[in-house]
């Protein structure tokens, strides 16, 4: 085990920009706009890639200590990229410059961690994990010239994704729980459950939700009055085309807590407003004329202990405009099951109210 948190430290190191390559681009904000799509693919295998490795790791520890390199070397990456992009003088290039030396930086992380996840047993207890192959920090590449005077204009290098927020907190109402979404890299943040007022983890939603990278600052936790349960509002991994939002719920049983069923299937490619309202939606109402890009099921509030409120909007397939949306009541029994005991269509007015 020493071997392997030795191998997997190496990993962080000082890393360097590449040169910017976008010739096909006809305008700098085009360049800008492909470095970044560029570089939210690549982000989206590296956590592909993570989450792989992360399943095969065989116990607590090593999964813990791959989570701390990991964050470390994204804080690393991002700190280099920056440095990148400001030596373009603060110019138009500098947003083409950032994004290019992060997806460059983000593919050598594949490959080293594509490395570790061949050597790595099956996630089975008692198991170890091999000694993984480090490969060396990428070779220095000459950073691009800066642009000429007259070509210089002033532009501050955009974020990829919704920003993580680093004071994401929400306390328990018994202030006995905290969650935490601490920033560790450039629009990076780990969510969490802690015991209030301390660092210890009681749940770890970046494993447990998978939800990860820029989206994680978006998440949110709801928590019941009682603070024997919440429910978790969060975007896992899906098509970068498309929104999607869905909700995990979490009850305390002798002091840990423990995941109860998901409201939907997330295995489906329904709509999660057409799989959980079946059966409770008005005749007239056809799921299907919802856009799928946009997928949303969120808790709203907890009217009581044991009773959620559960809203699923619905977006016109062409228009993309808010066409209707549901309220569905849930009521939890002492196990944690629950079922829908109410649904509520919302009416023009509320509808006007929430555009």
């Amino acid at each position: 085990m020493k071997q392997y948190i030795l191998g997997l430290a190496l990993l962080i190191v000082p890393l360097v920009a590449l040169p910017t390559s976008h010739a096909n681009a006809q305008s700098q904000a085009e360049m800008n706009r492909q470095a970044a799509k560029d570089f939210e693919k690549a982000d989206a295998e590296l956590n592909r890639t993570y989450q792989a490795l992360l399943a095969k790791l065989p116990d607590a520890e090593s999964k813990q200590k791959l989570k701390q390199i990991q964050r470390a070397w994204i804080a690393s990456r991002d700190a280099e990229a920056a440095r990148a992009a400001d030596e373009a003088g603060g110019g138009s290039m500098a947003p083409t410059i950032r994004y290019e030396t992060m997806t460059h930086l983000t593919r050598e992380r594949i490959k080293e961690l594509e490395a570790m996840l061949e050597g790595a047993a099956p996630n089975k207890k008692g198991a170890s994990m091999p000694e993984p192959s480090v490969s060396s920090a990428p070779t220095a590449s000459p950073v691009p010239p800066k642009e000429s005077e007259g070509e210089q204009t002033k532009s501050v290098p955009e974020t990829p994704g919704p920003a993580a927020e680093s004071s994401a907190t929400s306390i328990s109402p018994d202030k006995q729980w905290e969650y935490k979404c601490a920033e560790y890299g450039l629009g990076q943040c780990a969510p969490e459950i802690v015991k209030a007022g301390t660092a210890e983890v009681a749940l770890d939603l970046d494993e447990e939700a998978q939800v990860h990278g820029p989206e994680a600052g978006q998440a949110e936790v709801v928590w019941a009055p009682d603070s024997k349960r919440f429910a978790f509002n969060y975007s896992p991994p899906h098509a970068h085309h498309t929104t999607y939002v869905t909700v995990a719920f979490y009850q305390l049983r002798d002091g840990e807590w423990a995941a109860l069923h998901s409201p939907v299937d997330k295995k489906t490619e329904d709509l999660q407003l057409a799989q959980l309202g079946k059966g409770h939606l008005p005749k007239d109402f056809n799921p299907r004329r919802c856009a799928p890009q946009w997928d949303v099921l969120k808790v709203r509030s907890w009217t009581d202990a044991n009773t959620a409120i559960l809203y699923a909007p619905c977006y016109g397939r062409t228009s993309g405009e808010l066409q209707a949306a549901s309220l569905f009541t849930l009521k939890f029994d002492d196990a944690g099951n629950w079922k829908i005991i109410k649904t509520h269509q919302l009416s023009k007015k509320e509808l006007a109210e929430e555009q």
